[in-house]
């Protein structure tokens, strides 16, 4: 049975990135979907549209770099990514509160997910190094 290698990346990084760069697909889509609501349909605000479809994808292509960071075995993207999933559970919460338990949960269920993998000792190993 071979041993693992010491530079081995930890099945934690591999789940942390994949839920980071999901989170980052789903936002992409939101954006691509503003997009298509300012094409074929008649937004409320067109100046509102643009300007959330433009915040939603500068915050996908930034959880990508996240994402391609953690991967990487960066420190930065770890204290990125701990700000997003903060964010994310403040707004799962009124979501939660308010019964409305799928959009809730879809949010905060990942979110939980993050911030428990970013604090495993595996994934705080893997991205302390500054050098890869």
């Amino acid at each position: 049975m071979p041993t693992p290698s010491r530079d081995a990346r930890p099945r934690a990084v591999a789940v942390l990135t994949g839920v980071v760069l999901l989170e980052a697909l789903v936002l992409a889509g939101a954006a691509l979907r503003l997009v298509w609501s300012l094409l074929f349909e008649e937004p409320l605000t067109v100046g509102g549209t643009v300007f959330l479809a433009a915040v939603f994808a500068g915050g996908a292509l930034w959880l990508l770099r996240v994402g391609r960071g953690l991967w990487r075995g960066f420190r930065w993207p770890r204290a990125a990514a701990l700000v997003v999933q903060l964010f994310l559970l403040v707004l799962a919460y009124p979501l939660l509160r308010s019964g409305q338990w799928g959009p809730g949960l879809a949010t905060a269920v990942p979110a939980v997910l993050v911030l428990v993998l970013l604090f495993r000792p595996g994934v705080l190993a893997w991205t302390s190094r500054t050098v890869r």
